[in-house]
């Protein structure tokens, strides 16, 4: 029987709040069918049509549109935008080569960012869960964003709530964590509420669909529905203060160099464009020397490659730079069921105690999966061994959970009606409390063997709130064996060898999983303890203290991972199931199986889309590989920035203490062979280099290491010939060759350090690049472009000036070792 009510829509409120014309106003019906039949599929057609399906108004990931927008909008872009406008205007033609630099740079960056979205989306598509709803009368699958208002739709233990429902037939325990903030699980019967953003923990449901899209309860609480914790990036939060650096002091030093300039002596004679043009064309360099442009560029795009390399090794990458994460995890912590193991489990044996009732354990099981809905591991085999029966008839069901270890039905027989009494399923040690010493021995020496073991519990009375009422005593042992994952040896070998340290933690008896890890090959595999009634504060104090921890909850499990952060590691977590999203969302890098609840997937970083455990080592080496590679050519790009800043305050303050005439030496054209020779083509080439070395200590002091030196050299060099210069007596265009040539030479030393260790191709790039800038000093150093010299290099006046330039070149190297030593001796760098 369908009930029908007309209600008035909410299309004149949502116009209005939009401030939007409506055209026509839709009225339907709202329909409250029966959940074995669900609505019709011409009405669901028809709401669809009128916008009444569940799509919400943000998107999660960024249009194409919009990747070519964010690269082209940035601060330094509008800044180099400026510079070319003020450029032109001087007609310096030849200062304008930093310009396909950029151009490339930006298209390189664009291109890549691109990829990565196609890979990740076409990697979301396959991972996207899917709703399971009623109509006509048959279940079938759909995208969660063709569910429609009135939808009768079927809810699992770990399923995510996608939209907001009332239950209309099913008993489940909700987490309402994302919303409320407390993990407890909150039981649902029909007629309850069931609130988008949380998820099943146990037992199964039919619910009516309320709202929609936008007007889902979470999408009021938060701008997305998936919104869970960023990892905390030491690389991103490291950037961000150097792009918010960079930004405050390059636009007041960029002013004061073209105030000096424009007012220097020996302007009086020029003209208003020839002082401009001398003026605008030193700030430009000040100002592109620095912005770190490619610092930024070749962070993306190794992330980006990252991101699609991990993509064909089947890894979604939900969170960009929890690739980090990956690079400097140094505690893994796993979960034994879809882990180590394949999630696939097997009855191996019955081992009858004292059935005292006058049914089979066969008929008593069969029944009890009959009751539920639940589709796991566990119930897929003990359906396999028992099969489903209807011999008895459940009058009162309680699934299982992760907290209480056990599920539970109170039965009657199915002809005679006659009260049967309560049957238990679950860990022995939870469900028989009292009456486990009877079977302790037998369920021991199982799992020292590795095997699971499940006890089969009855007693005569009813379940009240959650618990038995009367003592259960047990009638039968269930042996299951899980199966290892064939890979799963020789990738926790690999962690092994990497120094990451393992931590299994399973719901588990401590010593079946103590086993199974065993023969995993975990390290102390032996140091296993059961953390069932312990304080959160005594699972703190033991976590360093053993590798497998046992019949742990949801709860302890956040806590586990909550300790090893606080003690300065970087955790790794892996989980399958509903009971891990509390860890996972602690963690600092979280990793789900494909396989698992779609909750997981939800909160996690990373998914393995094909659940397979052995991808592990090629994340991980990824992230390595991108880490390492960024902080090495972040050396090369910051010490332009550096040098170039501290040389523009130390030309303005000489500028202003002295009466020499010599001001900030560079122009644009002469920089180029820093940007292209030592900066661009090596860096794009060394960051997309393989590289498993373990990331270790702060990412801007392992920058600095190799940046300050080189910077310091260049300053110090430059300090001495400006006091050189009168004696010398070098116009400001020998000054500006001495010192274009010898900062160029002391920026391929900062290479060189960054390039170690050296093999053939590392010695061919060097070689190759070095090459390439000495042809382009000897033979192009005086070349046109646009009919006026392209690097405004000059010969020299005197011999001497040679001789004191390959001095220089020759000493800068040792003094920037030499500076290296002291930063090292005084704390400043490690060994």
């Amino acid at each position: 029987m369908i009930e029908e009510k007309n209600i008035k829509t909410n299309t004149e409120i949502v116009a209005e709040e939009e401030k939007t014309e409506v055209v026509e106003q839709y009225v339907f019906e709202r329909i409250n069918s029966d959940f074995k039949t669900g609505l019709t599929e011409d009405v669901v057609l028809k709401r669809q049509e009128h916008g009444y399906s569940n799509v919400a108004d943000t998107n999660k990931g960024k249009t194409v549109g919009r990747i070519i927008r964010d690269n082209l909008l940035t601060f330094f872009n509008i800044l180099y935008f400026v510079i070319t406008v003020l450029l032109c205007v001087a007609q310096s033609w030849n200062n304008l080569t930093f310009l396909p630099v950029i151009l490339l740079n930006l298209a390189i960056g664009i291109y890549q960012e691109i990829k990565a979205k196609r890979m990740i989306d076409k990697l979301s598509l396959v991972s996207a869960p899917l709703a399971t709803v009623i109509r006509d009368g048959e279940k079938r699958e759909v995208p969660t964003s063709e569910v429609v208002i009135d939808d009768i739709v079927v809810f699992t233990a770990g399923n995510q709530i996608y939209t907001d429902s009332i239950v209309v037939d099913g008993f489940v325990d909700v987490n309402e964590a994302m919303i409320t903030g407390e993990s407890d699980a909150i039981s649902k019967k029909p007629g309850d509420m069931l609130f988008s953003g949380s998820y099943i923990v146990s037992g199964s449901c039919h619910a009516r669909v309320e709202h929609v899209g936008k007007n889902n309860y979470i999408e009021k609480l938060a701008s997305e529905a998936r919104k869970h914790q960023k990892p905390k990036s030491e690389l991103l939060r490291t950037l961000t203060i150097i792009i918010k650096i960079v930004a405050v002091i390059i636009i007041p030093l960029g002013l004061l160099t073209f105030f000096q300039n424009w007012t220097i002596n020996g302007q009086s004679d020029l003209t208003i464009l020839e002082r401009y043009a001398f003026s605008i064309n030193k700030t430009s360099a000040v100002v592109i020397g620095m912005i770190p442009a490619g610092l930024f560029l070749l962070t993306s795009i190794a992330l980006f490659v990252g991101v699609r390399k991990l993509g064909r090794n089947k890894t979604l990458v939900q969170e960009l730079y929890c690739i980090e994460m990956l690079a400097r995890v140094d505690v893994l912590c796993l979960d034994k069921t879809g882990t180590i193991t394949d999630g696939t489990m097997r009855v191996i044996d019955c081992v009858e105690v004292k059935n005292s009732t006058d049914y089979t354990i066969r008929e008593i099981v069969g029944s009890m999966m009959n009751s539920f809905d639940d589709i796991n591991p566990t119930s897929e085999a003990l359906i396999k061994y028992f099969d489903k029966n209807k011999v008895l008839t459940a009058v009162e069901k309680l699934p299982f959970s992760s907290k209480r270890k056990y599920s539970a039905v109170t039965f009657v027989d199915s002809n005679s009606e006659n009260k049967v009494g309560s049957f238990f399923l679950g860990a022995p040690e939870f469900v028989l409390t009292d009456q486990y010493d009877k079977v302790k021995s037998k369920v021991e020496r199982l799992a020292s063997e590795g095997y699971r073991v499940l006890v089969l519990g009855h007693n005569n009375g009813p379940i009240k709130e959650k618990k038995p009422t009367k003592s259960v005593k047990p009638i039968a042992l269930i042996v299951l064996q899980d199966h290892i994952r064939e890979e799963a040896p020789d990738t926790i070998n690999y962690f092994k060898e990497n120094g990451v340290e393992i931590k299994v933690i399973s719901g588990d008896n401590p010593m079946t999983v103590a086993e199974i890890a065993r023969r995993a090959g975990i390290d102390n595999a032996n140091k296993f303890i059961s953390l069932e009634g312990l304080s959160d504060e005594e699972v703190s104090a033991i976590a360093f203290d053993y590798t497998v921890f046992g019949r742990v909850s949801p709860t302890q499990k956040r806590v586990l991972v909550q300790t090893f952060k606080e003690n300065k590691k970087t955790v790794a977590m892996t989980g399958d199931g509903v009971n891990d999203i509390l860890a996972l969302k602690e963690a600092d890098c979280s990793i789900a199986m494909a396989s698992g609840s779609e909750a997981v997937r939800y909160v996690s970083h990373l998914v393995l889309t094909d659940s397979n455990f052995a991808s592990m080592p090629k994340v991980v080496a990824e992230g390595r590989r991108v880490i390492n590679n960024i902080q090495r050519t972040s050396s090369l790009f910051l010490v332009k920035t550096i040098f170039t800043t501290l040389l523009t305050i130390m030309y303005l303050i000489l500028g202003k203490v002295t009466n020499n005439s010599i001001v900030y030496p560079f122009e644009p054209s002469q920089l180029i062979l820093i940007e292209l020779l030592i900066l661009g083509l090596p860096a794009t080439i060394l960051a997309l280099q393989p590289n498993n070395e373990k990331v270790e200590g702060k990412f801007i002091i392992n920058v600095l290491r190799r940046t300050l030196p080189g910077a310091l050299t260049v300053v110090l060099c430059h300090g001495i010939l400006y006091y050189l210069q009168p004696s010398f007596g070098w116009t400001q265009a020998e000054y500006s060759t001495f010192t274009i040539i010898l900062t160029t030479a002391i920026c391929f030393y900062v290479l060189f350090q960054v390039t170690k260790p050296f093999n053939w191709w590392k010695i061919l790039m060097y070689v190759s690049m070095v090459a390439l800038c000495l042809i382009a000093i000897f033979y192009y150093g005086d070349g046109l472009i646009f009919g006026k010299p392209l690097l405004n290099l000059v010969q020299f006046s005197h011999r001497e000036s040679r001789i004191l330039l390959l001095l220089f070149m020759v000493s800068s190297y040792p003094v920037m070792l030499l500076i290296d030593k002291l930063f090292v001796r005084v704390g400043l760098f490690k060994k």
